[in-house]
């Protein structure tokens, strides 16, 4: 093979892997006789020709300066995800 086309295959290659993550809180709730907060995401990927969403679900401690989130269900255990709903155009994961 020569080298342009090797170059545009890895061209095309590295512009179709490459996206951008963002997060978005869509809910969050406080426990009154603990220091911790449950926090409901929204994680959407971006890529070049399609985008994906997942439901997310986060268990944060406060420490006092900052909360420190474990990722606590999302679509990889769907059994114990809380029920709930989402709408979006789009490919997307754990949306009940």
């Amino acid at each position: 093979m020569s080298r342009i086309p090797m170059a545009l295959f890895a061209l095309a290659l590295a512009a179709l892997s490459t996206g951008c993550v963002t997060r978005s809180i869509t809910n969050f709730e406080d426990n009154l006789k603990s220091p911790v907060t449950a926090l409901e995401v929204m994680k959407t990927e971006n890529y070049l020709f399609f985008a994906k969403r997942t439901h997310q679900f986060y268990l944060c401690q406060d420490t006092g300066d900052k909360l420190v989130c474990k990722l606590s269900c999302d679509a990889q255990n769907d059994v114990v995800c809380p029920q709930g709903q989402a709408g979006y155009g789009g490919a997307g994961s754990n949306v009940r």
